[in-house]
């Protein structure tokens, strides 16, 4: 990275040290919801907002922010990824939304006949996310099924309108405050009557609710979501149940008066079932539970990741590398595989690739209307992206150079893959540049799509030549994977699966008669289903060679039979031979294609290479972050102060300058400057394991005496005036001069001493003086101990009541 990508790295490690890494822990699905996910992402970019929203208010000015653009480009990555993950999460949650709907809406419908009173619909919804809920609760307020798109499917028959109401567990403390919600929920959101304060019913009242329902034109159902169901008082929750079962059990068994449905939110897995542990067996007889699961886990995960990276009709602004890829992988297998943890993770991935500089340039559409020639030129905070885009081309280009003087060797894995750029790169002007940057970018758009499409024709081979990976997991290479498993996608990055390609065309040159017809076939539709019609036409080759060995092979009523046995049918020379030639040209055309991204010209401003996942971000170390500020509290202060003056209005841009230079200690400071609190915990990293309390405090009362007398000497100094230059000294030359000179240091050392003796006298207090420094003193010592054991640093003991042990000994320096 070059000098300026440093800087800005600086500046994400600065925000990151100020929260000590502690962005959001995502670890566990039962602690945290979408909102809390909302709050990481906004956590992360809040000074970066502040500051858009600073230069949107003054456009009037021709100045260029390098920043501003940087976060349009990446608005507008995110926003095409994210788009394309919202539309495979809809397919997967499909059928998902349509269950819950028809189980809400026909809720009261499909009753069992014969039950003493009716049940109340309860909808158990096990591994729900934000996108998930957010689609059910669309569904059941417009009444009608939505395409992936967005717009509605008229072809499919209407279903009834459902109310909703969502409750969180922070609002239903109590009975009447749950019902309250319930209740006014429904009643509130489109009031049709005027009601009297006087006359009309309590709002937790169900009562008001059924009044208020029977109005209604149409009687709409009502559904009832309660998110994070796990952290409901189950006290609570079991007497609203028991509220609106009792209430049903009054009224006709045959028309409800009042269609509430229930829908639980729930992160806990169906077995074992949350509701049966938690719940007693007579609040359960009440309820009707119908329990359904969400798609989520490494499958999901796993279809997510193929059709946003791999999916050869997508292609996404920026690719991530393999590391993020590993990272990502790691993740989702160790401690959540839900939708919202993953969406999470590849923003974070988008956020830490555009701190690069040169991510600028990673839009076509924002070089060509916002990065002109001109803005090039005249803009100075653009100068340093000039610089360094003029680097990497001239770095690249003797590259080039070099690899076409050397002799290639067949041998070799590495392929270099090149732009072929004319003699204007070495003009240096703002437009050659640009012009360079797009033919890099076709360059590298034009290798991603070809290596996608040799990964899905490999898996495609590799799942008619191996067969499905659930049922044949260890038909693979040796010392390799399956193509089509999660792991394998950084490998194919880092152009490491050539052993489970040459295994997969080694295992279809012996595939017989009907699975060599079975996976021509599955070819060309591939290749004939594909939507872009650039990818068409790059692969017409490919094509072509696959319908001319379809047509070679021998009518279908010609395959042979396999037996009972299930042995393994004998190929014929024919079908050897073009089972031979489909072999050979699977692994020349796969190994050809599956090229890694970051041997191109500029490669790093759309791939992210083996750039490391922020994983401070979402994996704190809370613990030697907290001891790393407690032995360095200024580091910390100084990092806070610079990411609050860069996230607040400036008055001017040179009282900014100012203000910078001046900013951060001149030098390491000593024991009596730190807080209280750190000059107690350096004092007890110096003990032992048992810390004598009244030992540490006379060690705490010494660095405080030191502190007075420090502070007091710098306030004397501050008040005393600046000395005057003598005119008549000045006028001297030579030896009278040197004497003078001599004469006067002598005074000034002798007028020092007697200041340093005045002041240690001034030092000495009083009787009533240094009681109250005592009392403070102890004080101090007070409320710094209490500290360190509110963060957990101390433990008590009964043994000796006057010794704390200490918590923590591998204390760095």
């Amino acid at each position: 990275m070059t000098e300026v990508g440093d800087t800005y790295q600086k500046d994400l490690d600065d925000a990151s040290k100020v929260r000590g890494g502690v962005v959001c822990f995502i670890g566990d699905p039962e602690a945290h919801d979408a909102r809390r996910l909302d709050v990481l992402r906004a956590e992360i970019y809040a000074g970066g907002k502040a500051r858009e929203d600073r230069l949107n208010g003054d456009r009037t000015h021709s100045h260029v922010d390098e920043y501003e653009l940087r976060m349009r480009a990446y608005r507008a990555a995110w926003d095409r990824c994210l788009n394309r993950v919202q539309s495979i999460l809809r397919r997967l949650q499909a059928p998902v939304v349509d269950e819950v709907a028809t189980k809400v809406t026909r809720a009261y419908v499909d009753v069992l006949p014969g039950l003493p009173y009716p049940e109340l619909p309860v909808i158990a919804l096990h591994g729900a996310n934000s996108s998930l809920v957010g689609d059910i609760a669309s569904r059941l307020e417009h009444g009608e099924a939505t395409v992936l798109n967005g717009t509605r499917d008229s072809t499919r028959s209407a279903a009834p309108v459902s109310l909703q109401v969502h409750l969180d567990p922070a609002e239903c403390g109590s009975v009447m405050n749950m019902m309250k919600g319930i209740v006014t929920g429904f009643v509130d959101r489109a009031p049709s009557v005027k009601r009297k304060p006087t006359a009309s019913l309590a709002n937790f009242d169900i009562n008001l609710l059924r009044v208020w329902h029977a109005a209604q034109e149409g009687r709409p159902g009502l559904a009832v979501f309660l998110h994070d169901f796990e952290k409901f008082d189950a006290h609570v929750v079991q007497d609203v149940f028991y509220i609106c079962s009792s209430y049903k059990r009054c009224r006709s068994m045959h028309v409800p008066q009042l269609p509430l449905v229930f829908i639980l939110l729930m992160a806990s897995p169906p077995v074992p079932s949350f509701l049966h542990s938690a719940y007693a067996r007579s609040t359960l007889a009440l309820l009707r539970i119908h329990p359904v699961v969400a798609s989520s886990g490494v499958a999901m995960v796993k279809e997510v990741l193929t059709k946003t990276l791999f999916d050869p009709d997508f292609d996404p602004y920026i690719v991530l590398g393999p590391t993020m890829l590993e990272y990502i992988t790691d993740f989702v297998t160790r401690h959540s595989a839900s939708p919202d943890v993953l969406v999470s993770l590849l923003q974070l991935a988008y956020m830490k690739h555009f701190t690069h500089p040169l991510s600028l340039l990673a839009l076509d559409h924002h070089i060509t209307h916002v990065l002109t020639s001109e803005t090039l030129t005249t803009s100075p905070e653009l100068r340093p992206l000039v610089e360094a885009l003029q680097v990497r081309l001239l770095t690249a280009t003797s590259a080039e150079t070099q690899a076409r003087s050397r002799p290639t060797t067949p041998a070799s894995p590495r392929r270099l893959n090149f732009v072929s750029r004319e003699a204007r790169t070495t003009t240096g002007s703002a437009q050659d540049l640009l012009e360079c940057v797009s033919d890099a970018r076709l360059e590298f758009y034009r290798h991603a799509r070809r290596m996608r499409v040799a990964y899905s024709i490999a898996t495609i081979a590799e799942r008619v030549a191996l067969g499905d990976s659930q049922g044949n997991s260890g038909r693979s290479a040796e010392g390799g994977g399956r193509l089509d498993h999660l792991e394998a996608l950084s490998a194919v990055l880092r152009g490491r699966a050539s052993s489970q390609v040459r295994y997969v065309c080694m295992a279809v040159k012996k595939l017989p008669l009907p699975r060599l017809r079975t996976l021509l076939q599955q070819l060309h539709a591939f290749l004939w289903e594909l939507d872009s019609a650039e990818v068409k036409r790059d692969e017409e080759e490919a094509r072509v060679f696959i319908v001319a060995k379809l047509n070679q092979l021998p009518p279908e009523s010609e395959d042979p039979e396999a037996g009972d046995d299930q042995l393994p049918v004998p190929q014929t020379p024919a079908v050897k031979q073009l089972a031979t030639a489909l072999g050979d040209w699977l692994q020349a055309y796969i190994e050809e294609r599956l090229v890694r991204l970051d041997e191109q010209t500029l490669w790093d401003i759309w791939y992210t290479g083996n750039t490391p996942f922020p994983s401070e971000l979402i994996n704190p170390a809370p613990r030697p972050t907290v001891v790393a500020a407690l032995l360095h509290p200024y580091d910390f202060a100084h990092a806070h102060a610079e990411l609050v003056r860069a996230t607040t209005d400036a008055s001017s841009p040179g009282s900014d300058a100012t203000v910078r230079m001046g900013e951060g200690p001149p030098h390491e400071p000593e024991l009596w400057e730190l807080p209280d609190t750190s000059i107690a915990f350096r004092r007890y990293v110096e003990a032992g394991r048992m810390v004598n309390v009244y030992d540490w405090f006379e060690s705490f009362a010494v660095v405080l005496e030191t502190q007075r007398k420090k502070l007091r000497k710098r306030a004397k100094r501050a008040e005393q005036p600046p000395p005057r230059a003598n005119g008549k000294h000045t006028a001297q030359k030579g030896r009278a001069r040197s004497r003078s000179n001599s004469r006067a240091g002598m005074e000034v050392d002798q007028d020092q001493d007697m200041n340093d003796d005045d002041e240690e006298e001034d030092d000495e207090m009083d009787e009533e003086e240094e009681e109250r420094w005592k009392v403070e003193v102890q004080a101090r010592f007070i409320r710094a101990l209490h500290e360190l054991d509110y963060m957990g640093f101390v433990k008590h003991t009964g043994r000796k009541p006057d010794h704390v042990i200490r918590t923590i000994y591998d204390v760095p320096d």
